[in-house]
């Protein structure tokens, strides 16, 4: 009978430590560290992308959209104004249902110009993207990650 409640304790623990740990508030990370670069607010790229452009930096934001192939990028904010985030040397990707999840990221910021045919890549790569819609070349806000500090939502 001793035994019984003392495996019966043992493992009530040892389910109580799982869920702890799982809900710990640690965010899952990718790529490499993130560092003390310059943190700039993901509105203020979208606003004056222009004078970020070319400098390592870190920013923060909500994941609209991931690449429901591989998890080879992400958008952070929505619309025309979204940031597409790729990841150095294809060196990681980030898992493909984290849409929705809060992200810091940090490497280098940039303006670009894409051609159609690769926009409408990225937009058949998008759930409910209309790659059809997408007539000639695009700017595109981008930022190439060393690394990814993500925070999933919390499940009800």
């Amino acid at each position: 009978m001793k035994k019984r409640l003392a495996l019966a304790l043992a493992s009530a623990a040892l389910c109580v430590s799982v869920i702890v740990t799982a809900d710990s508030g640690a965010p899952e990370r990718f790529g490499k560290a993130l560092s003390d670069a310059p943190k700039v607010a993901l509105a203020d790229l979208q606003k004056s992308p222009d004078a970020w452009a070319g400098k390592t930096i870190q920013t923060e934001g909500k994941v609209s959209a991931v690449c429901a192939r591989r998890g080879c990028w992400m958008s952070l904010g929505d619309g025309a104004r979204a940031v597409r985030v790729t990841f150095k040397d294809y060196g990681f990707f980030v898992p493909k249902d984290c849409a929705g999840s809060t992200v810091t990221v940090e490497g280098v910021f940039s303006v670009r110009t894409i051609p159609e045919a690769t926009a409408k890549h990225y937009a058949g790569e998008t759930p409910g993207g209309k790659p059809g819609e997408i007539k000639g070349d695009q700017k595109e806000l981008s930022f190439e990650a060393t690394g990814v500090e993500m925070r999933r939502p919390a499940k009800s």
